[in-house]
């Protein structure tokens, strides 16, 4: 039949070219995106300035953004090829690179210089489909720049040998993660050069269904559904926990062939799904809790029982309130699933009680543990005094301007700065005792993904690179050129931390477990350099106080910080969230940090005098969500008391965290924030 989606019918492609168009498989089943692509595209293709050129997808991996695109060159008859961004991706890597070349045959050993052309540029110039896979990642900006440049509609691409005009065939789509831990957002500039963008979700049930009976030949339909069923549950559990991980189709697929290759379908579901999703002991714990939630195991387990296959594990419940998966010769005295165990080259490091430990010291302790004091001289008290009230005075500016010409401007509010007791000091050496053998093994894991965020200097004598020395070409060493050299590493995030301290804290130990996570998290984020801010907040503790913020550790003075002073927290009155999240979600998107992260821990709905409640709270909340994502702040609400419900619908669940257990809430969100680096 003919392809009625030929763009360039008349075209001759060379031999080269054809092997690139790709052959559709007896297996693809056409999307509604794809007709919408080619619908577009061919409409618009002798329309002049509204011709489509450039397209995005954007969505989770394993949604088919590379499958469609693949479809797409076998539907308008266009070579396919592909570029795969990384963070060091320099101009030589957009424009291609001339390279030094000995040529052998000549006597004098003379050296010639001979230019390479990029995938990008093969394909610009000759006019084929190109995927461009993950440009958020790209850290340099005159990279995007040049890459800007070509995606013009009649761009041209300046080379060291000639100038390169855009092919009338040329189709760049590019490829993207959504909302992915430490993901950047994608570049404006870029962005706005797309004129044709779909977002790529998991399909339809029925979709999955089909797909996967055409992929691998399953006719079973129900437990096609069964499955499908599953994936969908284990992807939003996924992203409703922060856990890097996808379950896409892919996991899908390859799930479905391993059952019907005679495998166990609970024990198939780990090794092609869960453990592609995560190996994190604590995550399979919320997968597998979730799935008990959802009857997931009874449901796989009917519809395999129907073709003689029965799973041989079960799920337990322990005493912890976690569900385990379990075979039946599991050992009945293993720890819980939540429990930290100790790798084998984690040496030095413990998982036994703090009493036990001799690892615990605090970092203000000798190494007999006595804490250790130094005395202020008064005149030293006087100037630090000075200070704190000068820092005092600049936070609560800061507030004031970042809710002006809002709904918050005319409220009354102090930002306070707490300062610690005794009893605060001694309070804090408890909590943290008992959490720093899970920061200490947590931060071991962490600290080799901390990567270089900027390229500052230029180190010579390269071979290759960014920029050529013309007064080195005497050199016999072909050391030519020089490249970004980067810096030292520093950490790419910036933690926010927000407490509601609302009076219902007060209630179920909520309180409690919001003091250990703020210590969980400060001594994590210091321990890793991350620069982090925690403040607590309230309303209408006052007539003329409205709106009271606590700053109890902020990274602009971190000499004027005391941690001790997170015991401090307590519930007051009412709460006010949106001009909370408006004043430190200022500070965040001022910060240079690329990745920044803010968590709101609360319990309740947004409640404040005299009339901050129901609807109009709600859309103050999701005003400032949505003004201040644009911005690049990432937002998650750790959500710990009887309104969850309202909370996620007002974050979304993409941003939720159900903390059900509160003594798993310092470790989650310390998990979570390691894992946006």
């Amino acid at each position: 039949m003919e392809n009625k989606w030929l763009l360039s019918p008349g075209r001759q492609l060379t031999e080269e070219e054809q092997a690139l168009v790709w052959k559709k498989t007896s297996s693809h089943i056409e999307s509604n995106a794809e007709r919408r692509i080619c619908e577009s595209i061919k409409h618009n293709w002798e329309m002049g300035e509204m011709k489509i050129t450039n397209i995005l997808l954007e969505g989770d991996a394993g949604s088919g953004k590379t499958q469609l695109t693949k479809a797409l060159s076998a539907d308008f008859g266009l070579p396919y090829t592909k570029v795969t961004c990384f963070a060091d991706m320099d101009k030589s890597d957009i424009l291609g690179s001339i390279l030094p070349v000995l040529k052998s045959d000549r006597e004098d050993n003379n050296i010639e210089y001979q230019y390479y052309p990029s995938e990008i540029v093969r394909a610009y110039e000759n006019g084929w489909i190109l995927e461009i896979q993950e440009p958020t990642v790209i850290r340099d900006a005159a990279v995007l720049m040049a890459l800007n440049s070509a995606l013009e509609p009649d761009g041209s691409i300046n080379l060291p040998s000639r100038i390169v005009h855009r092919h009338p065939d040329f189709i760049a789509v590019i490829t993207t993660n959504r909302g992915y831990n430490g993901c950047r957002p994608l570049n404006e500039a870029l962005r706005d050069r797309v004129q044709h963008a779909e977002k790529m979700d998991l399909p339809p049930i029925e979709v999955m269904v089909e797909r996967a009976a055409a992929k691998t030949g399953c006719c079973d339909v129900e437990l096609l559904r069964v499955f499908a069923q599953a994936i969908v549950m284990l992807d939003r559990t996924a992203r409703a926990n922060a856990i890097k991980g996808v379950a896409g189709m892919r996991s899908y697929f390859y799930w479905v062939d391993a059952v019907l290759q005679g495998n166990d379908a609970v024990k198939s579901l780990y090794h092609k799904v869960i453990y592609k999703i995560t190996t994190d002991s604590d995550e399979i714990a919320l997968l597998e809790q979730a799935m008990s939630n959802h009857g997931t195991i009874e449901a796989l387990e009917a519809v395999v029982s129907q073709h003689g296959r029965t799973g041989s594990e079960i799920l337990e419940l322990r005493a912890d309130g976690n569900f385990e998966a379990l075979s039946p010769a599991l050992d009945k005295d293993s720890p819980p699933a939540v429990a930290l165990r100790r790798s084998a080259d984690s040496e030095g490091e413990s998982n036994s009680s703090p009493e036990n430990s001799a690892q615990t010291q605090s970092s203000d302790t000798g190494d007999d543990g006595v804490p250790m004091y130094h005395e202020l001289q008064p005149e030293e008290q006087e100037g630090l005094e000075r200070e704190k009230s000068a820092f005092r005075k600049r936070l609560n500016q800061q507030a004031r301007a970042a809710v002006k010409s809002s709904a918050h401007e005319k409220i009354g509010m102090i930002v306070h700065r707490p300062e610690s007791t005794a009893a605060h000091r001694q309070e804090y050496r408890q909590i943290a005792s008992a959490l720093m053998p899970v920061i200490r093994e947590l931060t071991r894991k962490t600290e080799p993904l901390l990567e270089h965020e900027v390229s500052v200097e230029l180190s010579g004598n390269r071979v290759f690179g960014t920029k050529f020395h013309a007064e080195k070409v005497a050199s016999p060493d072909f050391r030519h050129f020089s490249k970004k050299r980067p810096p030292e590493e520093e950490p790419s995030l910036a933690v926010a931390l927000r407490i509601d301290q609302s009076a219902s804290m007060n209630a179920f130990g909520r309180l409690a477990a919001a003091k250990r996570a703020a210590v969980a998290v400060y001594e994590f984020c210091e321990s890793c350099g991350i620069p982090v801010l925690i403040y607590g907040d309230t309303a209408d503790r006052s007539p003329k106080e409205k709106m009271s913020m606590y700053s109890y550790i902020d990274w602009e003075e971190p000499k004027l910080n005391d941690k001790y002073s997170l015991m401090a927290i307590q519930s007051i009155s009412n709460n006010r969230d949106g001009m909370a999240l408006r004043i430190l979600a200022e500070k965040l998107a001022n910060a240079t940090q690329t990745t920044k992260l803010l968590i709101s821990l609360s319990d309740g709905q947004p409640k404040a005098m005299p009339d901050y409640t129901g609807a109009h709270a709600k859309d103050d909340m999701k005003r400032v969500i949505h003004d201040y994502s644009r911005k690049g702040v990432l937002f998650l609400a750790a959500a710990i008391g009887q309104d969850k419900e309202t909370i996620c619908d007002i974050y979304g669940q993409e941003r939720f965290i159900d903390i059900t257990n509160l003594e798993q809430l310092p470790t989650r969100l310390v998990q979570i924030i390691a894992k946006y680096l």
